[in-house]
């Protein structure tokens, strides 16, 4: 099983959009874009949380790739793993412009039910 999904949140004729993917193991956060002008409004805790929701609901982990937009920038990279942070993520691996990070489920998420099984005829 491969899904993959895009959510957008609608800002007049603009909008933020969330890329993500969910594997038979976990989910993964592909990409988070928000146009400069509704940053630091709450628009991308939004998106990105309603993934987390929906991992934790599957007891699923959530892995992402933290890499800055635009050229490589040592302080905007801690910027965003500090983001990150806040929503739980850890850091699993680094490499030279990006930090691989990792969040698991919550304690105490629901059980989830098996995944759907496909209609055969006997």
């Amino acid at each position: 099983m491969n899904i993959v999904g895009e959510l957008r949140y609608y800002l007049g004729d603009d909008y933020a959009t969330l890329k993500f993917s969910e594997s038979l193991e976990s989910f993964s956060i592909d990409i988070v874009s928000v146009p400069a002008a509704h940053r630091g409004t709450g628009v991308g805790r939004t998106l990105i949380s309603h993934v987390l929701n929906l991992a934790d609901l599957r007891r699923k982990n959530v892995h992402l790739s933290a890499r800055p937009i635009g050229s490589y920038d040592e302080d905007k990279l801690a910027r965003l793993v500090r983001y990150y942070q806040r929503f739980g993520f850890e850091q699993v691996d680094r490499g030279v412009t990006v930090v691989y990070m990792v969040r698991r489920p919550l304690p105490g998420s629901p059980p989830v039910a098996p995944p759907h099984q496909p209609f055969t005829r006997n």
